[in-house]
């Protein structure tokens, strides 16, 4: 049997993905089945969640979470940019990536308003990402 493509919506009732940071709210969310196409060129085939979020906590507190969470559940995570970008990996699931980005806090541009609320709060996104050659029965069991 041919292994079905990995859908958005399995990874999002992923343990990983619903986890998220507790004093967060998720300002937009994007979504993508594999073989779709992600990335600013389309040319990655993975299945995707991202999501960009806004705390008033700061991103030692956002980064102490997400690497407390994640591996105790045996991702690995390791700094890929200096104080703005962590990724996991976990040799149980090759082929499986989540991304932390610091995104800095938010300010209002002219032309650009935001909700009062979000002026000064830390912009984090996180991104789930799988793809390759997984099993029928572990793709069944994610969704």
């Amino acid at each position: 049997m041919e292994p079905q493509p990995i859908t958005a919506d399995s990874l999002r009732l992923r343990e990983e993905w619903q986890n998220s940071f507790p004093a967060a709210t998720v300002v937009w969310e994007e979504t993508a089945d594999e073989g779709r196409g992600i990335g600013f060129d389309g040319l990655d085939p993975s299945a995707m969640m991202r999501a960009l979020f806004a705390t008033a906590s700061t991103w030692s507190e956002v980064l102490y979470w997400y690497r407390s969470h994640l591996e105790l559940q045996g991702w690995q995570g390791r700094e890929v940019k200096p104080g703005t970008w962590w990724e996991w990996t976990s040799a149980e699931r090759p082929g499986e990536r989540i991304d932390l980005l610091d995104r800095g806090q938010w300010r209002e541009w002219p032309g650009w308003r935001l909700p009062e609320e979000r002026v000064g709060q830390l912009g984090f996104e996180v991104m789930f990402t799988a793809s390759g050659p997984f099993s029928a029965a572990t793709r069944s069991t994610d969704a």
